[in-house]
């Protein structure tokens, strides 16, 4: 590429910022923390890096919960897309299509090398997103989803600002990787142009946030349209189509539901469409109703649709996870307990199901099923140890089983995870003053907190320079 970015930000310095880009995230709740929802985005964006220009770069792709039509990438590799945009598009290959585009950004290190064009700029560009969500800390409410939308945009804008340049690019790279990868490669141009029609047809409705971070133009979307017919034209390029459309659809009403405030009338929506639909979309919209009704506290109305979905799809696991909740809430919890058991032993190495079996384990509040949960989320752990919400699970199995100080352990992991690392340096240095400890504990704890010194010595430089910085505008 020519370019000496790699030189201005260490791949290792990139993957600190995204994953504390990350952290603070979650620290203001705006990560949509679904297992089920995770494994999808996870699959569709690796299928999509597999065959990217650089496959070995590590990715970490997540759910923003947020309405917003957008998506962002951050340095390291780092894919966020907004819940919204989920719900917007109309096929995985539009999905498919953002994310590639996403994708592409960071294989070619635009982000980096935009931050290397900016001659005045004094921190990394991913600190201009981190800045965006601590200032959100003391807002509530929207305005702590806006402050963190706006440093998205903000962080994506940079890069655009850096050269246009680098969104025809993204826009190249990601057709290609989209058709290589056996999408619709149509999907990229549809999505933008969708979304600018909409725009103009309408002036009263708000320019969606996608269209601020990633302008659109005639000639773009014209371009983008000619790349896809020089592509129809060498057919040795495109794979045989890999869009599962089913299943996209699932989850994109699960995104919906779970971001939600208002379940109950997202409940009445999806009974109103469920009317009218189209067969194809009805399995997809009674999943939504089934999940808005067990949000909603109308567990036995839910385990009712369950059951329905369940005649056409007994083995689905998006519908069998959710039912044994709703079993479990109407009442019955050794039916939801048994019925969990049962897929754990047939699908001993899925997260969602582990999770969903552990959590009721833990619900019975008793010692033994505790054991029973640390057992079944140890192989968990190894493959997602810094996953909060199987930290924060395997946590509470702990204190069930009478393992304190390995609770406190995976406090700690939660507390790091969730964007509060002094309260994980101080929960891990307390426990090493805990009587009892083991020498395996004791290592693995002394080893984590020397992981996690430069880490607290690089946040006390910021903030020593953020104030030098305070007091000289002062």
């Amino acid at each position: 590429m020519g370019s000496s970015a790699g030189s201005v930000l260490s791949p290792d310095e990139e993957a600190r910022y995204g994953a504390r880009m990350l952290y603070e995230l979650r620290r203001v709740d705006l990560v949509l923390e679904d297992p089920l929802i995770d494994d999808y985005i996870l699959a569709l964006g690796y299928r999509l890096v597999a065959l990217s220009e650089r496959p070995e770069q590590p990715f970490t792709f997540f759910v923003v919960r947020s309405d917003e039509i957008n998506a962002f990438a951050a340095p390291g590799g780092y894919v966020g897309i907004h819940a919204g945009l989920m719900h917007t598009a109309e096929s995985e290959s539009e999905v498919a299509a953002v994310l590639a585009h996403e994708v592409a950004h960071v294989t070619q290190r635009h982000l980096v090398r935009a931050y290397e064009s900016m001659q005045k700029a004094t921190l990394p560009i991913a600190l201009a997103m981190i800045g965006a969500v601590l200032a959100s800390r003391n807002a509530s409410g929207d305005g702590a989803e806006a402050a963190v939308i706006g440093g998205m945009g903000l962080l994506q804008q940079q890069a655009i600002n850096f050269t246009r340049h680098n969104e025809y690019e993204a826009d190249r790279i990601g057709i290609h990787t989209l058709a290589k990868a056996g999408f619709e490669p149509q999907a990229m141009a549809d999505f933008f142009a969708r979304m600018g029609r909409a725009t103009r047809s309408n002036n009263s409705i708000e320019v969606p946030e996608f269209l601020r971070t990633h302008p659109v133009t005639a000639s773009r979307i014209t371009e983008a349209k000619n790349r896809v017919e020089a592509i129809r034209r060498d057919p040795t390029k495109v794979l045989e189509p890999a869009a599962n459309e089913a299943r996209f659809r699932l989850m994109r009403e699960r995104a919906h539901v779970l971001t939600s405030n208002e379940p109950a009338k997202l409940a009445d929506s999806y009974r109103r469409q469920l009317r009218q639909a189209e067969p194809g979309r009805a399995a997809s919209l009674r999943y939504g109703l089934a999940l808005s009704l067990l949000r909603s506290g109308q567990a036995r109305a839910a385990l009712g649709e369950f059951d329905t979905l369940l005649r056409d799809a007994p083995n689905e696991l998006a519908f069998l996870i959710p039912r044994a909740e709703a079993q479990r809430l109407a009442g019955d919890a050794a039916g939801a307990l048994a019925r969990l058991e049962t897929l754990a032993e047939i699908a001993p190495d899925h997260r969602a199901v582990l999770l969903a079996y552990a959590e009721a384990l833990n619900a019975t509040g008793d010692k033994a099923h505790g054991q029973r949960a640390m057992a079944a989320l140890r192989p968990v752990l190894a493959k997602h140890g810094a996953d909060p919400t199987t930290q924060a699970i395997f946590a509470r199995a702990c204190e069930l089983a009478g393992e304190d100080a390995r609770a406190l352990e995976a406090h700690a992991e939660v507390a790091l995870y969730t964007g509060r690392p002094y309260d994980a340096m101080e929960q891990l240095t307390r426990l090493l003053e805990r009587p009892g400890i083991d020498y395996y504990q004791r290592a693995r704890v002394e080893a984590r907190i020397e992981e996690l010194k430069p880490y607290m010595a690089e946040l006390e430089r910021q903030r020593i320079r953020k104030e030098d910085q305070e007091q000289r505008r002062g």
